[in-house]
């Protein structure tokens, strides 16, 4: 069983990165492997934003990810440095600078820390299980 780390960059309406991630995650499940965090970056911290609607007859990947999370209980992260770059904002952060929040409660945000804590403390592994994956 091989352990991944996923890297997503790119907004949901940019690319089709996000979906090209998801797939990624859910065929990995299903051959046994384990998807170890999903971290969202760059512009990819919109994949988290409440706010964006998809167009009629378009995927809500939104929602894809929020099912995917509580099927398969894996953390779903949120660069909180990038996010507030581009007003993708999480409770604390909306409270603090007087605006709305527009991140998922399913996503946390964190810091790039988290994502390297989580390459390291998998680097204990043994040989060629972990795999990180950007997307």
């Amino acid at each position: 069983m091989n352990k991944f780390l996923i890297f997503v960059t790119r907004s949901p309406f940019d690319s089709l990165n996000g979906q090209t991630a998801l797939s990624f995650c859910e065929a990995a499940i299903e051959l046994g492997h384990e998807i170890e965090q999903v971290f969202f970056y760059q512009e990819g911290v919109q994949q988290a934003n409440v706010d964006i609607q998809p167009a009629a007859g378009e995927k809500n990947l939104l929602a894809q990810w929020l099912a995917f999370s509580e099927q398969t209980k894996t953390s779903l992260n949120v660069c909180v440095t990038a996010s507030i770059k581009r007003g993708v904002l999480s409770e604390d952060d909306a409270a603090a600078m007087q605006l709305h929040c527009n991140v998922h409660t399913a996503f946390r945000p964190v810091g790039m820390a988290e994502y390297f804590s989580a390459l390291n403390t998998s680097s204990s592994c043994e040989p060629d299980t972990l795999i990180c994956m950007q997307f």
